[in-house]
């Protein structure tokens, strides 16, 4: 439905009459909120800041009435489009931003804070919460929930659906709701009942690998027991608004080790990962030499091809530095350690080199050619990983396009970008051929077509092609059971159902 000038202000002069918080009606601020980290553009008709849950009540119970799409945005960091919508946006950063609690193993949190601020009050209490994308010092704890967002240390801790414990949500009519392993509302109830004939296709119907965020994650809703508010991560706020989450935390490892090694190229270094992996380390980080020698020498100097950052944490120092020193002998005469540390200050120096230099080539652009994200969050089993990287390889020599390549490879997580004109209808079908080629390698070897970046809008269409009709039409049930009108940002998940 197109919504007309004269309803686009009747929309937010109406919000104005329910919500304690601002109401963003003027065409300035719907531009703003009109972009994420993506190459998306979508205006919403109005963005709202919600004072507290009763305004996210209001506003959920106005769009439900009045059929407009109504979207949770954290801050703008989804790279698929996620938090782009036609309807109106709520916006948690400006208000709903607090910690509500911290216990000895949990915070309990507001959507809206950002997960750096979060760091700074955990580390006081030697805490922290290990999911930490590179995006950590300006995104929000409610857009990593939607995403299942992971990061560097996920390799030895987890991903945010492992420490999400629980839920306070807003469903789409504007009624609240609660989920948790131990308690939970009758919506919940209701998806028990739905989910629990299909346990097995759930079981057998997801990728056998380490994080994954396409679709919704009923695998991790019907592990071993019933864990409802596993249902909201992953799923880009299109089942109910989190207002308040339990995330699980953990202790600070009292002692760290980092190294740095340097390969001859991409495919010497990812043969190495199951070598690597067998020393348990929390990190294992891969740049590729297009992401090096962009960094302008700044950020990394080295002539290696390509460069692996291990990193090793235990509670006492001998372990982790022994850890370190085997991992180093094992793989004597295959590289060369470019840097190796055991204190915090050089560590931290380390990882802020490696995000600096995926800052620089973020930026980068050849001509009207810039790095176009689609096949840039696939994740195989650590195994594969060089088969997988010498496909994309070829796939990019073949297609005489320029990329970059890097990863959270530990995970078998691959992030890579071919430079492609999005003005170039020709690109943008050559683009479209080359993920349908990759993401059907990847299924048959039991990966995922998104580790930790979501389907958002770009990447919704290929969600049946991950899971099958079977496991989408289940996936679908769910929207309805949660959002009969498909309001709750529309467009991503599930597609909504023909007029």
């Amino acid at each position: 439905m197109r919504i007309t000038i004269l309803q686009q202000l009747q929309i937010a002069d109406e919000l104005l009459r329910i919500a304690r918080g601002e109401v963003l009606g003027d065409s300035w601020s719907r531009q703003v909120y009109s972009v994420d980290a993506s190459h998306y553009e979508v205006a919403p008709e109005a963005v709202v800041c919600p004072a507290d849950e009763h305004d996210v009540q209001q506003a959920c119970e106005y769009s439900f009435a009045k059929k407009v799409p109504i979207t949770a945005r954290g801050a703008g960091t989804g790279l698929l489009g996620q938090s782009l919508s036609k309807g109106i946006i709520l916006d948690f950063t400006k208000h709903m931003n607090r910690i509500i609690e911290i216990g000895s193993d949990w915070a309990a949190i507001q959507p809206g804070i950002v997960k750096g601020v979060l760091d700074k009050e955990l580390k006081k209490k030697n805490k922290f919460l290990p999911p930490d994308p590179a995006s950590s010092n300006y995104c929000t704890i409610g857009g990593m929930i939607a995403n299942n967002s992971s990061g560097v240390h996920c390799l030895g801790y987890g991903n945010t659906i492992d420490f999400l414990e629980q839920v306070d949500v807003v469903y789409a009519d504007g009624k609240t709701g609660f989920a948790s392993a131990g308690k939970f509302d009758d919506r919940m109830a209701r998806l028990q009942k739905l989910l629990s004939p299909h346990a097995n296709v759930i079981r057998n119907g997801y990728p056998q690998v380490s994080k994954n965020s396409c679709g919704y994650r009923l695998d991790a809703v019907m592990a071993s027991r019933f864990m409802p508010q596993k249902v909201f991560a992953a799923s880009e706020g299109t089942l109910g608004v989190v207002t308040c989450a339990k995330l699980k935390i953990v202790d600070i490892p009292a002692h760290r080790c980092m190294m740095v090694l340097g390969f001859e190229d991409l495919l010497a270094a990812v043969s190495a990962i199951t070598a690597i992996l067998k020393f348990s380390p929390v990190a294992l980080e891969m740049l590729d030499h297009t992401v090096v020698s962009h960094s302008g020498g700044k950020k990394i100097s080295s002539d290696a091809g390509c460069l692996l950052f291990v990193e090793f944490a235990e509670d006492i120092r001998k372990a982790a530095e022994g850890h370190m020193e085997k991992c180093r002998q094992a793989l004597a005469g295959k590289c060369a350690v470019l840097e190796h540390a055991s204190d915090e200050q050089s560590i931290a120096k380390m990882w802020r080199a490696r995000k600096g230099a995926l800052n620089d080539i973020m930026k980068m652009t050849i001509g009207s050619r810039k790095p176009v994200g689609l096949i840039e969050d696939t994740v195989v089993r650590p195994e594969l990983l060089a088969d997988h990287a010498a496909g994309l390889l070829r796939t990019y020599r073949e297609n005489n396009l320029d990329y970059m390549i890097y990863g959270h490879v530990g995970d078998g997580n691959m992030h890579t970008r071919p430079l492609i004109d999005l003005a170039s209808g020709a690109e943008v079908e050559l683009m479209d051929r080359i993920a349908a080629g990759v993401f059907a390698k990847v299924i048959k070897g039991g990966g995922t077509i998104t580790g930790e970046h979501g389907d958002g809008l770009g990447r919704v269409g290929y969600i049946e092609m991950m899971y099958g009709g079977q496991m989408t039409a289940l996936f679908s049930k769910v929207k309805r059971l949660l959002d009969p009108g498909f309001m709750m940002n529309p467009g991503k998940k599930v597609h909504p159902p023909l007029q």
